[in-house]
Protein backbone atom coordinates (compact mmCIF):
# COMPACT_ATOMS: atom_id res chain seq x y z
CA UNK A 1 0.00 0.00 0.00
CA UNK A 2 1.33 3.37 -0.88
CA UNK A 3 2.13 5.76 1.91
CA UNK A 4 3.76 9.20 1.97
CA UNK A 5 6.22 11.56 3.56
CA UNK A 6 5.45 15.46 3.03
CA UNK A 7 8.37 18.00 3.69
CA UNK A 8 7.93 21.61 3.62
CA UNK A 9 11.32 23.48 2.59
CA UNK A 10 11.92 26.98 3.57
CA UNK A 11 13.87 29.55 3.02
CA UNK A 12 14.70 33.42 2.37
CA UNK A 13 16.62 32.47 -0.57
CA UNK A 14 13.47 31.16 -2.60
CA UNK A 15 16.21 30.22 -5.31
CA UNK A 16 18.06 27.85 -3.11
CA UNK A 17 14.67 26.70 -1.62
CA UNK A 18 13.77 25.58 -5.35
CA UNK A 19 17.12 24.04 -5.87
CA UNK A 20 16.75 21.97 -2.32
CA UNK A 21 13.72 20.32 -3.69
CA UNK A 22 14.83 19.70 -6.82
CA UNK A 23 17.18 17.52 -5.24
CA UNK A 24 14.39 15.60 -3.65
CA UNK A 25 12.23 15.23 -6.20
CA UNK A 26 10.57 16.42 -9.65
CA UNK A 27 8.25 19.32 -10.01
CA UNK A 28 4.95 18.44 -10.17
CA UNK A 29 2.74 19.47 -13.76
CA UNK A 30 0.49 21.87 -12.94
CA UNK A 31 0.64 22.52 -9.30
CA UNK A 32 3.08 25.28 -8.60
CA UNK A 33 5.67 24.35 -5.52
CA UNK A 34 5.22 21.26 -5.04
CA UNK A 35 7.75 18.24 -6.37
CA UNK A 36 7.36 14.48 -6.31
CA UNK A 37 9.22 11.75 -6.00
CA UNK A 38 8.25 7.53 -5.27
CA UNK A 39 10.75 5.46 -3.07
CA UNK A 40 9.29 2.23 -3.03
CA UNK A 41 6.19 1.97 -1.62
CA UNK A 42 6.94 5.44 -0.02
CA UNK A 43 5.73 8.93 -1.72
CA UNK A 44 7.67 11.83 -1.05
CA UNK A 45 5.64 15.13 -1.46
CA UNK A 46 7.70 18.26 -1.36
CA UNK A 47 6.39 21.77 -1.14
CA UNK A 48 7.75 24.91 -1.42
CA UNK A 49 5.24 27.25 -0.68
CA UNK A 50 7.82 30.66 -1.07
CA UNK A 51 7.58 34.13 0.95
CA UNK A 52 5.00 36.27 -0.31
CA UNK A 53 1.95 35.01 1.95
CA UNK A 54 2.92 34.00 5.77
CA UNK A 55 -0.16 32.07 5.69
CA UNK A 56 0.59 29.90 2.92
CA UNK A 57 4.04 29.68 4.77
CA UNK A 58 2.06 28.48 7.91
CA UNK A 59 -0.19 25.84 5.97
CA UNK A 60 2.43 23.96 4.17
CA UNK A 61 4.93 23.44 7.96
CA UNK A 62 1.25 22.52 9.54
CA UNK A 63 0.56 20.06 6.59
CA UNK A 64 4.28 18.31 6.81
CA UNK A 65 5.76 15.74 8.24
CA UNK A 66 9.70 17.00 8.12
CA UNK A 67 10.98 20.11 6.79
CA UNK A 68 14.58 21.50 4.96
CA UNK A 69 15.15 25.05 6.70
CA UNK A 70 18.08 27.05 4.27
CA UNK A 71 19.81 30.11 6.26
CA UNK A 72 21.80 31.66 4.13
CA UNK A 73 22.03 35.09 6.76
CA UNK A 74 20.32 35.75 9.86
CA UNK A 75 18.00 38.16 9.84
CA UNK A 76 14.50 38.96 11.02
CA UNK A 77 13.10 36.70 8.63
CA UNK A 78 15.64 33.25 9.72
CA UNK A 79 14.47 33.71 12.57
CA UNK A 80 10.64 34.15 11.63
CA UNK A 81 10.94 30.72 9.59
CA UNK A 82 12.95 29.30 12.79
CA UNK A 83 10.01 30.01 15.20
CA UNK A 84 8.12 28.56 12.77
CA UNK A 85 9.15 25.15 12.99
CA UNK A 86 10.13 25.30 16.28
CA UNK A 87 6.40 25.70 16.60
CA UNK A 88 5.81 22.90 14.62
CA UNK A 89 7.70 20.34 16.58
CA UNK A 90 8.85 18.17 13.39
CA UNK A 91 12.00 16.65 12.66
CA UNK A 92 13.60 18.52 9.90
CA UNK A 93 17.06 19.39 8.41
CA UNK A 94 18.35 23.06 8.96
CA UNK A 95 22.10 24.42 6.88
CA UNK A 96 23.02 27.37 7.59
CA UNK A 97 26.11 29.22 6.15
CA UNK A 98 27.85 30.22 9.19
CA UNK A 99 27.12 27.39 12.26
CA UNK A 100 28.35 29.28 14.64
CA UNK A 101 26.39 32.07 14.03
CA UNK A 102 23.53 29.67 14.12
CA UNK A 103 24.38 28.23 17.31
CA UNK A 104 24.55 31.79 18.85
CA UNK A 105 21.31 32.91 17.31
CA UNK A 106 19.46 29.67 17.63
CA UNK A 107 21.13 27.68 20.18
CA UNK A 108 18.42 27.43 22.90
CA UNK A 109 15.34 26.18 20.46
CA UNK A 110 14.62 22.82 19.72
CA UNK A 111 15.30 22.68 16.07
CA UNK A 112 19.09 23.60 16.21
CA UNK A 113 19.71 20.06 17.29
CA UNK A 114 18.97 19.57 13.29
CA UNK A 115 21.94 21.55 11.70
CA UNK A 116 24.02 19.64 9.76
CA UNK A 117 24.50 19.24 5.99
CA UNK A 118 21.99 18.32 3.40
CA UNK A 119 20.92 14.87 3.81
CA UNK A 120 17.53 13.34 2.33
CA UNK A 121 14.88 13.16 5.48
CA UNK A 122 11.57 10.92 4.99
CA UNK A 123 9.54 10.86 7.65
CA UNK A 124 6.20 9.12 6.99
CA UNK A 125 2.78 11.23 8.28
CA UNK A 126 1.05 9.68 11.21
CA UNK A 127 -2.41 8.45 10.87
CA UNK A 128 -5.00 11.34 12.58
CA UNK A 129 -7.87 10.53 10.39
CA UNK A 130 -7.97 13.67 8.18
CA UNK A 131 -7.85 13.88 4.29
CA UNK A 132 -6.48 17.88 4.21
CA UNK A 133 -8.38 19.32 1.03
CA UNK A 134 -6.84 22.25 -1.46
CA UNK A 135 -9.12 21.79 -4.09
CA UNK A 136 -12.56 20.00 -5.34
CA UNK A 137 -13.93 20.30 -8.80
CA UNK A 138 -16.32 18.34 -11.09
CA UNK A 139 -14.65 16.13 -14.00
CA UNK A 140 -16.63 15.06 -16.89
CA UNK A 141 -17.30 11.30 -16.50
CA UNK A 142 -15.95 11.12 -13.34
CA UNK A 143 -18.14 13.16 -11.40
CA UNK A 144 -16.90 15.05 -8.11
CA UNK A 145 -13.40 14.91 -7.17
CA UNK A 146 -11.60 16.08 -4.34
CA UNK A 147 -7.40 16.75 -4.42
CA UNK A 148 -5.24 16.50 -0.81
CA UNK A 149 -3.30 15.01 1.01
CA UNK A 150 -4.65 11.27 3.12
CA UNK A 151 -3.82 11.85 6.73
CA UNK A 152 -5.11 8.49 7.48
CA UNK A 153 -5.94 4.87 5.82
CA UNK A 154 -8.57 4.92 3.13
CA UNK A 155 -9.74 3.13 0.79
CA UNK A 156 -12.32 2.84 -1.48
CA UNK A 157 -16.05 2.83 -0.41
CA UNK A 158 -14.95 4.51 2.96
CA UNK A 159 -17.46 7.28 4.20
CA UNK A 160 -16.29 10.51 5.45
CA UNK A 161 -17.23 13.75 6.48
CA UNK A 162 -17.00 17.25 4.95
CA UNK A 163 -15.58 19.70 7.44
CA UNK A 164 -16.76 22.39 7.74
CA UNK A 165 -20.42 21.36 6.75
CA UNK A 166 -20.67 17.24 8.10
CA UNK A 167 -21.75 16.30 4.33
CA UNK A 168 -21.17 12.56 4.31
CA UNK A 169 -19.63 11.25 0.96
CA UNK A 170 -18.25 7.46 -0.23
CA UNK A 171 -14.85 7.24 -1.71
CA UNK A 172 -15.59 5.93 -5.35
CA UNK A 173 -11.89 5.70 -6.52
CA UNK A 174 -8.55 6.99 -5.25
CA UNK A 175 -5.92 8.01 -7.96
CA UNK A 176 -2.30 8.68 -6.58
CA UNK A 177 0.12 10.01 -9.19
CA UNK A 178 -2.38 9.66 -12.01
CA UNK A 179 -2.67 6.01 -11.23
CA UNK A 180 -5.61 4.15 -9.69
CA UNK A 181 -5.42 2.68 -6.09
CA UNK A 182 -7.63 0.67 -3.70
CA UNK A 183 -6.33 2.13 -0.67
CA UNK A 184 -3.44 4.29 0.39
CA UNK A 185 -1.78 5.00 3.93
CA UNK A 186 -1.08 8.03 5.11
CA UNK A 187 1.01 10.88 3.53
CA UNK A 188 -0.22 10.57 -0.41
CA UNK A 189 -1.43 13.14 -1.94
CA UNK A 190 -4.37 11.68 -3.74
CA UNK A 191 -7.40 12.14 -5.82
CA UNK A 192 -10.46 10.98 -4.62
CA UNK A 193 -13.87 10.59 -6.90
CA UNK A 194 -16.72 11.24 -4.48
CA UNK A 195 -20.43 10.17 -4.50
CA UNK A 196 -23.28 11.58 -2.70
CA UNK A 197 -22.68 15.02 -2.54
CA UNK A 198 -22.05 18.38 -5.43
CA UNK A 199 -19.79 20.15 -5.81
CA UNK A 200 -21.87 23.48 -4.02
CA UNK A 201 -22.00 21.13 -0.91
CA UNK A 202 -18.17 20.82 -0.39
CA UNK A 203 -16.72 23.38 -1.96
CA UNK A 204 -15.65 25.44 1.39
CA UNK A 205 -14.62 21.99 2.79
CA UNK A 206 -10.80 22.18 3.96
CA UNK A 207 -10.58 18.60 4.59
CA UNK A 208 -12.65 15.23 4.60
CA UNK A 209 -12.97 13.44 8.41
CA UNK A 210 -12.87 9.75 9.38
CA UNK A 211 -16.00 9.11 11.15
CA UNK A 212 -15.37 9.80 14.50
CA UNK A 213 -12.55 12.41 14.49
CA UNK A 214 -13.60 15.28 17.24
CA UNK A 215 -13.50 18.81 16.63
CA UNK A 216 -12.45 21.87 19.34
CA UNK A 217 -14.08 25.14 19.93
CA UNK A 218 -11.63 26.44 22.58
CA UNK A 219 -7.31 25.55 22.61
CA UNK A 220 -4.73 25.85 25.74
CA UNK A 221 -1.64 27.08 23.41
CA UNK A 222 1.95 28.23 24.39
CA UNK A 223 3.12 31.31 24.07
CA UNK A 224 6.73 31.70 22.73
CA UNK A 225 8.52 34.52 24.79
CA UNK A 226 9.65 36.35 21.55
CA UNK A 227 5.93 37.07 20.89
CA UNK A 228 4.24 39.66 22.00
CA UNK A 229 0.56 38.74 23.38
CA UNK A 230 -1.85 38.32 20.43
CA UNK A 231 -5.43 39.41 20.08
CA UNK A 232 -6.72 37.75 17.07
CA UNK A 233 -4.94 34.57 15.82
CA UNK A 234 -4.85 32.10 13.09
CA UNK A 235 -4.88 28.26 14.14
CA UNK A 236 -3.48 25.57 11.49
CA UNK A 237 -3.51 21.60 12.36
CA UNK A 238 -2.90 19.20 9.31
CA UNK A 239 -3.48 22.57 6.90
CA UNK A 240 -7.23 23.03 8.51
CA UNK A 241 -7.30 26.70 9.60
CA UNK A 242 -9.42 28.64 11.89
CA UNK A 243 -9.74 31.87 13.35
CA UNK A 244 -9.74 32.81 17.05
CA UNK A 245 -9.48 35.11 20.11
CA UNK A 246 -6.44 34.47 22.49
CA UNK A 247 -7.61 35.52 26.08
CA UNK A 248 -4.69 34.33 28.43
CA UNK A 249 -3.46 30.91 27.50
CA UNK A 250 -6.88 30.05 25.75
CA UNK A 251 -7.39 30.72 21.99
CA UNK A 252 -11.79 30.41 21.32
CA UNK A 253 -12.64 29.68 17.92
CA UNK A 254 -14.41 31.29 16.01
CA UNK A 255 -15.74 27.92 14.65
CA UNK A 256 -14.78 24.02 15.38
CA UNK A 257 -11.17 22.74 14.13
CA UNK A 258 -10.65 19.07 13.69
CA UNK A 259 -9.09 17.56 17.30
CA UNK A 260 -6.32 15.51 15.22
CA UNK A 261 -3.09 14.61 17.53
CA UNK A 262 -0.09 16.95 16.79
CA UNK A 263 0.70 20.76 17.38
CA UNK A 264 -1.27 23.68 15.88
CA UNK A 265 0.23 26.55 14.69
CA UNK A 266 -0.70 29.48 16.41
CA UNK A 267 0.51 33.03 14.29
CA UNK A 268 -0.65 36.41 14.33
CA UNK A 269 -0.51 38.37 11.02
CA UNK A 270 -1.26 41.76 12.41
CA UNK A 271 2.40 41.21 14.67
CA UNK A 272 3.72 44.71 14.75
CA UNK A 273 6.91 45.30 12.77
CA UNK A 274 9.85 43.08 13.33
CA UNK A 275 8.02 41.10 16.14
CA UNK A 276 7.44 37.25 15.08
CA UNK A 277 3.75 36.50 13.59
CA UNK A 278 4.74 33.18 14.87
CA UNK A 279 2.59 33.16 18.74
CA UNK A 280 3.63 29.53 19.55
CA UNK A 281 1.64 26.55 19.33
CA UNK A 282 -1.41 24.30 20.80
CA UNK A 283 -0.69 20.14 21.58
CA UNK A 284 -3.60 18.24 20.33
Amino acid sequence: MLRGAISAVLSSDEARAREIAERLGKRARGEEGVYYRKVGELVRSVLVPGNGSFLDLARAVSISSSFYLYMPQFTWAEGELALLVEAAGIQGVVMAEDRRAFSKYFGELAMSKYLSDFRELDVEVPDVGIVYVDRAFNVRGVGLVALGYAMTQIAVHDELVAFPGGKRVEVKSIQVLDEDQDAVGPGARVGLALKGASLEEIREAQALLKPGVKTARELKYVKFKWSEEPRDVHVFIRGVKAMGRAEGDTIKLNGEIPAAPGRALVVNVNARPKKPRVVGYAEL
